[in-house]
């Protein structure tokens, strides 16, 4: 987890750099939602607003900035649109247009869960370019928690997922779902992203049941092998009980029941 820098305390460098693609900045703030970079803030500008992320160059995970950059041509239409990228005087920047919008809401009966089922079905119609790129497939992300790193071939593909389905990386806006945050941006099977995305509905609140009859309004879903969901049903509990031993917050404890239920459910 990145510490948020306040706009105000930013180097004036970082502000010209941002200033010489955006023209001159009437005001900036430091969003609160998200928690992976220090850069996160909305900018007023004369032409309009501007949502501006980044990391400094030398950071660990900056190659998340690139796979946000290389899905920004791949999402137009369910994704806000990167206007420009770079890499200078120490930091690695993406200006994207600003959506005025609220996180999605997943309780049982929250209108945004249709909302979202209709984004789901959009990307999964996209995928990524033959070719190397920053990305990491799911085969690779997940190997470490499963059984033996081959059961997770079953997840390869080449359908563009986010995989990170958290409220915070859907905003609601006009009546629609806009997808934000591709840093976790990869190559799988396209039914993993409802699966994903059905830990998040029941940690809100779905029953096991609920959470995959709404799943499986998706055909690319319901048309997935039992088999490989139950794999990816323990592959996710492994991750999880791994989150919450490390860092065992109310949300990772959370997510953890969620994963072991959902998992011993498929063991049934």
């Amino acid at each position: 987890m990145a510490k948020r820098i306040q706009w105000a305390d930013l180097p004036g460098s970082l502000i010209e750099s941002i200033s010489a693609r955006t023209g001159p900045i009437i005001a900036g703030r430091a969003v609160t939602d998200g928690q992976n970079s220090p850069l996160a803030a909305v900018l007023e500008t004369r032409n309009g607003r501007v949502f501006a992320k980044g990391l400094p160059s030398d950071h660990r995970m900056v190659i998340t900035q690139d796979r946000e950059a290389a899905a920004a041509p791949l999402v137009k239409g369910i994704s806000p649109g990167l206007l420009w990228q770079f890499d200078e005087g120490g930091w690695n920047v993406l200006g994207f247009e600003h959506i005025d919008g609220r996180s999605a809401q997943y309780q049982p009966g929250s209108p945004d869960i249709d909302l979202v089922v209709e984004l789901m079905d959009a990307l999964s119609a996209i995928e990524v370019p033959a070719g190397p790129g920053p990305w990491k497939p799911i085969e690779t992300r997940l190997k470490t928690w499963v059984d033996d790193p081959a059961d997770a071939l079953v997840f390869a593909g080449q359908s563009l997922t986010h995989t990170d389905w958290m409220p915070d990386n859907i905003l609601i806006s006009q009546g629609q779902a806009w997808l934000i945050d591709w840093a976790w941006a990869t190559p799988a099977q396209s039914w993993t992203d409802p699966a994903f995305w059905l830990l998040r509905l029941m940690a809100r609140g779905h029953t096991i049941k609920q959470a995959e009859t709404i799943a499986a309004q998706l055909p690319f879903y319901a048309a997935a092998d039992p088999e490989h969901v139950a794999v990816f049903a323990r592959a996710n509990m492994a991750m999880w009980n791994e989150i919450e031993r490390d860092h065992p917050s109310p949300w990772a404890k959370t997510m953890a029941a969620t994963a072991r239920a959902w998992a011993k459910h498929h063991r049934a």
